[in-house]
């Protein structure tokens, strides 16, 4: 177990396997190096939130990507592949990072950089794909929202 300070939660505790290396850091924060992946809503519940192990920033909240789109599909080049040491058997996770304005149901995601999690070796990176996904993807389509609402009056 870690103690870390987060920005939303204060102090916490963090299994070790939960701990990710970033050899080059994530895109803007390249100096920052340790991240641990937190769970707040219970075991791989999303959204989770991806934070800095040695300070309280930054702080990402993030998704599964393939339960934004299903038919998401990540292809590494090799250098990537290496970067990560991935094998034919390597337990890989996927996420992408959300940005959340004040109103929440504006939220969108980032599909076109996902973050690698290799979950064998807790080592990860973020990449960006040479696949046609969108870089701000809203997660809240605006007439579903609209539907609920009127449903619960």
């Amino acid at each position: 177990m870690t103690r870390i300070n987060t920005r939303d939660f204060g102090e916490i505790e963090i299994n070790d396997d939960r701990l990710f290396e970033f050899p080059n850091g994530v895109f803007a924060f390249e100096d920052t190096k340790r991240f641990a992946l937190i769970s707040p809503l219970g075991d791989d519940v999303y959204p989770m939130w991806l934070q800095s192990a040695d300070d309280v920033t930054p702080c990402f909240v993030v998704f599964d990507p393939t339960i934004i789109d299903g038919s998401y599909n990540v292809t590494l080049s090799r250098g990537e592949q290496a970067l990560l040491d991935i094998k034919n058997d390597t337990n890989l996770r996927y996420l992408v990072i959300a940005k959340v304005p004040n109103n929440f149901r504006e939220t969108t995601v980032n599909m076109k950089s996902p973050i690698v999690l290799n979950c064998d070796l807790n080592v990860a990176a973020q990449f960006i794909l040479p696949h046609d996904y969108k870089f701000r993807l809203p997660i809240y389509e605006p007439e579903a929202v609209k539907s609920a609402e009127e449903g619960a009056i």
